[in-house]
């Protein structure tokens, strides 16, 4: 979609002919695509005991949750050992490593879950804590379930899960309408943010998961909105005449980075979103740039820009400054890089580009800029990464042989996995963590 965006407002050439782009491989992208082999301790998950819908229905959403991590092998649990004491003989056996158990107790409108992960190979408990879950009709049961898993997965590995996260994308409908919309990290629970007979693009997640900003288009032009999540409030951030698009918050919440189009071109500007004024221009350039994305700590931005032609991937000071070339470039070579997604730490910039005759997800090191860039995926097309809070994980727009859609990826092992299909699902932003484990946790033994 940031394609098309790029192709129709923002004037870039054209792509080569498709005979041109297939035979060529961009320089500086590593090709032939090998994931290191990452050992993954063999994990089971105990069905829960307690009143039957609620326990079948909480031991799937935390079994599925720890597949979805990829840092795992989940083993099935045997009728013969699903119930009783825990013998860890036969789970041993089995080569189990771990193994999740857990109970369900009603207490009034509330329900205590007492998770326990046993170290197998030892015989011992490793950890043990009970959570408290609302109602099993309640909006936030799943969430809640989702906190209680990442959790889980911070006791194997030191490091929480992305589970008790959404993703925000957008949904051309059949009758040529728009739709905001989020689902959870595992696809289920779907909703309807914002809906419009007129173009909508760009959602981009506030760094507290409770608003959310994205353009759209109207009658006298491009615009863009903030929306309260909880109250469904919305703010006009941006109605400047022309185009006005890409938003990305600032890690601190404060600032709103965003591309606003100018008699010059398409520039990239910041809003204190915050106090609700203050517009800086923080890019010059005869040529167009957009989707800004900032770094953990909020001192540069990644941006795409035609300044070279096609577009290409840059760096520069968050307070602006000059820019510095990130994506390969080759004169008289081809190149075309766009939609950069800074990981929530570190230096890696997710981005898409064209290898092959076809768009594909890329990873730089902006500690590295100029370097080689690693190819992620060669199937199918992909397009518009987004990060998850793990740092491990992209969501994407993509068309593979079970449809078009949004898929999830594991950057590490390459798994890939479908989010939502069967519709025309564009443009994802991957939320920050949204609940916690620890304000779930019941103090005390």
């Amino acid at each position: 979609m940031r394609r098309f965006l790029l192709m129709l407002l923002l004037l870039v050439p054209a792509p080569l002919t498709a005979q041109e782009d297939t035979l060529r491989i961009p320089t500086g992208v590593r090709l032939g695509l090998v994931y290191r082999p990452v050992y993954q301790p063999k994990v089971a998950v105990r069905p829960f005991s307690g009143p039957g819908e609620l326990a079948e229905v909480a031991t799937a959403i935390l079994r599925r949750d720890l597949e979805y991590s990829d840092r795992f092998e989940l083993a099935e649990a045997p009728e013969r050992l699903a119930r009783g004491p825990v013998d860890y003989k036969p789970w041993n056996a089995l080569g189990v490593v771990y193994l999740v158990t857990g109970g369900l107790e009603p207490t009034g409108d509330r329900t205590q879950l007492r998770i326990t992960l046993h170290d197998v190979v030892y015989g011992t408990i490793k950890q043990s804590q009970s959570f408290t879950l609302p109602p099993l009709d309640a909006a936030d049961f799943r969430m809640a379930l989702h906190a209680a898993a990442d959790e889980v997965v911070r006791w194997l590995t030191g490091q929480p899960g992305m589970a008790a996260s959404r993703v925000a994308f957008i949904r051309r409908r059949g009758d040529g309408g728009y739709e905001v919309m989020v689902v959870d990290s595992d696809g289920e629970g779907a909703q309807v943010v914002h809906s419009s007979a007129n173009i909508l693009l760009s959602p981009a997640w506030s760094p507290d998961g409770r608003r959310l900003a994205y353009a759209l288009a109207h009658a006298s032009g491009w615009s863009i909105q903030e929306r309260d999540l909880e109250s469904g409030q919305v703010q006009l951030v941006s109605g400047r005449p022309g185009l006005n698009t890409t938003p990305s918050y600032a890690p601190d919440g404060r600032r709103l980075a965003f591309a606003l189009s100018s008699g010059s071109g398409t520039e990239i500007y910041d809003y204190d979103v915050a106090q609700r004024c203050c517009l800086r221009r923080l890019t010059n350039g005869p040529r167009d740039d957009l989707s800004p994305s900032f770094s953990p700590d909020g001192k540069q931005l990644a941006f795409n820009s035609n300044r070279l032609g096609q577009p290409h991937i840059y760096l520069m000071p968050a307070e602006g400054g000059e820019p510095t070339l990130l994506s390969p470039f080759v004169y008289g070579e081809p190149g075309y890089y766009t939609s950069p997604d800074w990981a929530p730490e570190g230096t890696l910039i997710a981005f898409h580009g064209r290898s092959r005759g076809e768009f594909q997800l890329m990873v730089a090191d902006a500690a590295n800029a100029g370097g080689t860039v690693q190819q992620l995926t060669q199937e199918g097309a992909s397009e518009d990464p987004s990060w998850a809070p793990d740092g491990r994980h992209v969501v994407f727009s993509g068309v593979r042989a079970g449809g078009s859609g949004l898929y999830v990826m594991d950057a590490v092992s390459g798994r890939t996995r479908p989010l939502v299909l069967g519709g025309r699902y564009l443009v994802p932003d991957w939320s920050p963590t949204l609940l916690r484990a620890s304000a779930l946790a019941v103090r005390g033994p």
